[in-house]
């Protein structure tokens, strides 16, 4: 069986071979690098996607995996299944290691090297705790998809353990939960751990209260959601504060262990549970020769989002550092599909021998984050806001319309249907992998006390 570097033949466009067809290689299925593929699916050019789990992850649904609203598998979508009649785009479930701009080869593990003539690095972004180790072991991310599921099970598992547990201070530990962050991450994921907390205490677990619980959001500036404007800044801070959710604002995480956290103020909060939303750092892997880095360390780009330097290499989303009016474009999913767009057209234009076009140009359409059943923000282009249930509905559509798949989108609309006239959250599931010292040290009932909780 040939290999993916030998499975299409490399070509330089214009060159001595150029009867036969260029490569494309993008690395990263992400918004930016799916949406660049998409674009040149039956193009005159091979496309190889590289991505390590094989699967495009529609991240802003990522918190609703991890409080039991849906299932992995309708915010994840095959990539196999997804170009399955495509004739140029193959994927490869490989780990890139490194890029060698020179000699245009993108090294695979283990020990390939798979050649290119048109490479675009869309690998995203990961979690940043801005160089807090301790922080990083000890709290729980939300960038991948094993993020969500093991945040989902650490989560039951606390409220598992609590519904045992006779000792007071271990169970108020195990009902708090700390969420460092207060941008749409943070809220869109305390409001939805309260409406859970409030649906399973006293029902799914009879001892424990849902006066017990505590859902704690700590962020370090001084109002949630500061890429939004005050006012709806305001409304998320106080929407989440009628539904039972702790807003302390300029405060942050100065140490964390599996036992306590720290705060900025002096105060130190006994919990179990610490979930990192508090801001995201480039993945870029090793390249040779080093490409140039903002403050940031995006890869910068020019006005067409090339690396400089480097020939037909372009980067985008999340991993590039493409600048509008002096800024760098923001890392959430709609700057990643646009140059995703862009960079299709230019990689296209370029094989039939035509100039770039014009620069790349972001165009903000707005952002949205939800806070809760009935209650979202919406901040749309031209200075259009919504709150309340007119926001919850433009950001259902959007999502909606975003979902990658039919059945994703069918299946995701009937969840939130059920919940919505049902308020049943019906994924409430702990898998043992992977491992958690919560979720390991559930208290298996003997023989007897099963038989006494059947009858």
């Amino acid at each position: 069986m040939s290999s993916p570097a030998s499975a299409m033949t490399p070509v330089v466009p214009g060159g001595a071979r150029a009867s036969r067809r260029a490569r494309v290689v993008i690395v990263g299925a992400g918004f930016g690098g799916l949406e660049c593929a998409r674009r040149l699916n039956r193009a005159a050019v091979d496309v190889l996607l590289l991505d390590r789990g094989g699967y495009h992850l529609f991240t802003p649904l990522l918190y609703q995996v991890a409080t039991a609203l849906l299932n992995p598998s309708e915010v994840a979508y095959p990539l196999r299944a997804l170009f399955r009649k495509s004739p140029n785009v193959r994927v490869s479930t490989t780990t890139v290691t490194g890029i060698d701009l020179k000699r245009r080869v993108v090294h695979a593990s283990p020990g390939e090297e798979i050649p290119f003539d048109y490479l675009v690095l869309a690998t995203g972004s990961t979690n940043d705790y801005h160089g807090n180790e301790q922080l990083a072991e000890n709290s729980i991310g939300r960038k991948t998809l094993e993020d969500g599921t093991h945040l989902r099970n650490h989560v039951l598992g606390c409220l598992e353990r609590a519904d045992q547990e006779d000792d007071p201070d271990e169970r108020k530990a195990l009902l708090t939960f700390v969420v460092a962050g207060g941008g749409p991450g943070g809220v869109e994921y305390s409001g939805a751990l309260t409406e859970l907390l409030r649906l399973v205490a006293g029902r799914d677990f009879p001892a424990v209260k849902l006066e017990e619980t505590h859902v704690l959001l700590v962020q370090g500036a001084g109002r949630l959601l500061t890429a939004f404007s005050e006012r709806l800044g305001r409304y998320a801070e106080r929407t989440l504060t009628k539904r039972g959710v702790e807003v302390r604002k300029k405060t942050h995480i100065t140490g964390a262990d599996d036992h306590q956290v720290t705060l900025s103020d002096g105060s130190v909060i006994a919990t179990r549970t610490v979930v990192w939303t508090g801001g995201v750092a480039p993945v870029v892997p090793h390249t040779e020769p080093q490409p140039q880095s903002g403050h940031s360390r995006r890869v910068r780009v020019d006005e067409f989002l090339r690396i400089p330097g480097a020939e037909r290499a372009y980067a985008l989303g999340d991993a590039a550092g493409a600048e509008q009016d002096g800024r760098e474009v923001p890392m959430v999913s709609a700057p990643a599909i646009q140059p995703g767009r862009y960079v299709a057209r230019a990689i296209r234009s370029d094989l039939n021998g035509n100039q770039p076009g014009p620069p790349f140009r972001y165009l903000d359409k707005g952002r949205m984050a939800t806070i809760g059943r009935s209650a979202a923000v919406a901040q749309l282009r031209g200075g259009l806001e919504l709150t309340g249930f007119a926001g919850w509905l433009a950001w259902l559509s959007v999502h909606i319309w975003y979902l990658v798949g039919f059945r994703n989108r069918l299946m995701a609309l009937a969840s939130w249907a059920w919940y919505y006239l049902r308020r049943d959250r019906p994924i409430r599931i702990i898998l043992q992998a992977p491992p958690d010292p919560i979720v390991s040290t559930l208290r298996t009932p003997d023989p007897d006390e099963r038989g006494a909780w059947s009858r």
